[in-house]
């Protein structure tokens, strides 16, 4: 009897210990806040460090574990989550984009709806109707985004364009213009920079070419199948004005990244760059004087082409309290600005004034942002779909070399139709 009861005793302080120990250790694990992006260049990881010093700030015993995945435009990191997500073991939260992009996770079952964070910070008041659209699913939100990118902005070195004497130009047709002049001036110096090591970057040519052929309502239209790709000659027309830049590019953009194509309007080895305003961040890290060094000048003028980046809570955070205080504090002016300050975008509220900004480029981008047509861009802002858009890079990269027209309307048409463009972006229209 009494080694029974010795036994019970033992057993009894095993399980107190073991919930003691479980508890601990439950503890320490709510004290962990993991996040995946990619934010690695310069101006970039400044920006997200400031976003971690305010959570820290807000919860002083949260271990931050970040898993910064190099590679602009999110591929590597994306490859890496997918597999996590597919596995159970999702992080607390992670950089992403809105549209088809995010849908793809909502389908899938990976997120969770983040509608009381909305309606308790008056979020949905406070942002561009378009960012609505292209964020909520059936009446729902899974994210916050954290600011606004402005995808429509072409960079110039100043000091070459008016050595050329070449305006800055505002339209297709000024650009291609602009090209001429500055390879018949100077032959070293390549017109247009682009880095397509990360083939994303040749999808923003692609954008451009569309926006400024057929205007804001083809756009969408093209991005969401709704045109005949085969056929229409309006899509024929962007793509051969598209080809008609390719003479102009640096050639050797398959060695370069978005950042390091950037840098060539430093070094004066490129004269012009069409890129999201995330470079200026990075403009502005490596030295380079606003309205001295470079410039920038939107295309077209009338309309604001862009999209943002979002953290979404996903199903089965490990630490979901200090996920969704992560989630709830970028809806907060002070992150937005932080943010935006650093990273070259605006705030995605618009209760925060666009003369905060230091330079020229951002205020305007802030006020575009609430008086001009906004649409979202193609493979970043999700208005294509992810199975489309990792076939349309491959397409573009492949036009980039032989400058095939026919081959490349031919092959966009098969991978509309052969991934379903027009269904799976059904949702937009809505």
């Amino acid at each position: 009897m009494k080694k029974f009861l010795g036994l019970v005793v033992l057993i009894a302080i095993f399980l107190a210990f073991g919930a003691t120990f479980s508890f601990t250790m439950a503890q320490e694990k709510e004290n962990e806040f993991i996040i995946f992006h990619y934010w690695t260049a310069g101006g970039e990881k400044e920006a997200i460090d400031a976003l971690f010093k305010i959570y820290q700030e807000r919860n002083p015993g949260v271990k931050i574990v970040e898993n910064p995945v190099a590679g602009g435009g999110g591929e590597t990191m994306l490859a890496v989550l997918m597999s996590n997500l597919a596995a159970g073991i999702p992080p607390d939260s992670f950089q992403d984009h809105q549209g088809n992009q995010q849908k793809d996770y909502i389908d899938a079952g990976y997120l969770e709806a983040v509608d009381d964070i909305w309606a308790e910070t008056n979020f949905e008041a406070r942002i561009n109707p378009m960012w609505v659209k292209t964020l909520k699913f059936d009446g729902h939100v899974y994210s916050v985004p954290i600011n606004a990118h402005r995808t429509n902005w072409l960079w110039y070195n100043k000091k070459i364009l008016e050595e050329v004497g070449v305006k800055p130009p505002e339209s297709y047709e000024e650009l291609l213009e602009a090209c001429k002049k500055i390879k018949e001036a100077k032959p070293d110096v390549s017109p247009l920079a682009l880095g397509t090591r990360e083939k994303v970057w040749s999808t923003y040519l692609y954008d451009m070419v569309l926006l400024t052929t057929g205007g804001p309502d083809f756009y969408e239209r093209a991005n969401t199948g709704q045109i005949d790709f085969a056929n229409d000659p309006t899509f024929r027309k962007a793509m051969e004005r598209y080809a008609a830049l390719i003479p102009y590019i640096y050639p050797w953009h398959a060695t370069k990244s978005w950042d390091e194509a950037g840098a060539l309007l430093k070094t004066g080895e490129a004269a012009m760059y069409w890129m999201g305003d995330w470079i200026l961040g990075y403009y502005l890290n490596i030295g380079m004087e606003p309205e001295v060094d470079f410039s920038v000048t939107a295309i077209p003028p009338n309309v604001w082409m862009g999209h943002a980046d979002t953290f979404p809570l996903p199903k089965g955070a490990p630490h979901p309290n200090n996920a969704r205080d992560w989630i709830q504090m970028c809806t907060t002016p002070e992150a937005q600005k932080a943010f935006n300050l650093i990273k070259g975008s605006v705030t995605i509220v618009n209760d925060v004034p666009p003369d905060i900004y230091p330079d020229p480029y951002r205020q305007r981008s802030a006020r575009d942002l609430n008086s001009l047509r906004a649409v979202c861009d193609g493979f970043h802002g999700g208005m294509i779909t992810p199975a489309f858009g990792s076939e349309l890079m491959d397409i573009l990269t492949k036009f980039l070399v032989d400058q095939d027209v026919d081959a490349a309307i031919s092959a966009i048409a098969e991978a509309a139709e052969r991934t379903n463009l027009a269904e799976a972006c059904s949702w937009f229209w809505k």
